[in-house]
């Protein structure tokens, strides 16, 4: 038996590229963008499936209900994490390889879309010395916990920033940034995208060949104790968090946080 555990998210879906209009609830084209991402999904688990995964269960990133998932549309050989927010994956416990779908790059990223890390107030996120985004902090999670990460879809900028944390991973890019130099945290900008239909196809071929992966790919690890380091965008939001248990003000935009547990380390 295999048992599959996908991370899912919004940003890094095909024809995705506006932030307020496909990615925010009360957005015009958000269903359309949430109907696309959970076709993703769907084709993700046909290649999982096709692969020899014998469970699957996704765990949907984008936020409180309604999420970046449309339940209703799921296919019926995945089972939904649901309800748990987007503060880091749950229900990941006793699975054998992490596949991640949606994915987009850390900010600062070049050639990047919609790229951002966890929040559009952050500009840069350290631990022990490491620049992290969402991709990496994902890894290194299910990764403490035995869990290899064996596969990411999402934009071009995503992919390279998975390959350089785990040599090996298997990637389904989507959708390339155009733009040389990084563009504004969440910020639309020029981008190349696959059709959705395509898009699709790539990821169902691509989940097959990485479940070829399960068992030769060593989970993501770094040891404690940890230090995090986060600077914001505002001056306003380093004022909030360093009112926090443990944080410690480092300047104006930066502060920091150390402890020996990876959950709750991150200070926002």
């Amino acid at each position: 038996m295999t048992k599959i555990f996908v991370i899912c998210d919004l940003e890094g879906t095909a024809g995705v590229v506006d932030h307020r209009q496909q990615c925010w609830f009360d957005g015009k084209y958000y269903e359309q963008a949430r109907r696309l991402a959970t076709l993703e999904l769907n084709a993700l688990v046909e290649g999982a499936l096709q692969g020899g995964a014998t469970e699957i269960a996704a765990w949907d990133g984008h936020g409180p209900f309604p999420g970046g998932i449309d339940v209703e549309l799921l296919h019926p050989a995945c089972r939904l994490v649901m309800g748990a927010g987007d503060a880091g994956p749950t229900g990941y416990e006793g699975f054998d390889a992490m596949f991640m779908v949606g994915f987009h790059a850390m900010a600062g990223t070049p050639r990047a879309v919609l790229a951002h890390s966890f929040m559009g107030n952050i500009a840069e996120c350290r631990l022990n010395g490491l620049k992290l985004g969402e991709i990496g902090l994902n890894c290194l999670t299910l990764g403490m916990a035995g869990i290899p990460c064996v596969f990411l879809a999402g934009d071009q900028a995503a992919a390279d920033e998975v390959r350089a944390l785990i040599p090996g991973v298997e990637t389904a890019v989507v959708k390339k940034g155009l733009s040389p130099t990084p563009v504004g945290i969440l910020t639309q900008a020029p981008m190349v995208s696959l059709s959705p239909a395509r898009a699709q196809e790539v990821i169902r071929e691509s989940a097959r060949r990485a479940m070829n992966l399960v068992g030769k790919i060593a989970p993501f690890r770094l040891e404690p104790p940890y230090t995090a380091q986060v600077r914001f965008s505002e001056e306003k939001c380093a004022n909030q968090s360093a009112q926090a248990e443990g944080v410690r003000r480092l300047d104006t935009l930066t502060v920091e946080k150390s402890g020996n547990d990876l959950d709750g380390i991150m200070p926002f």
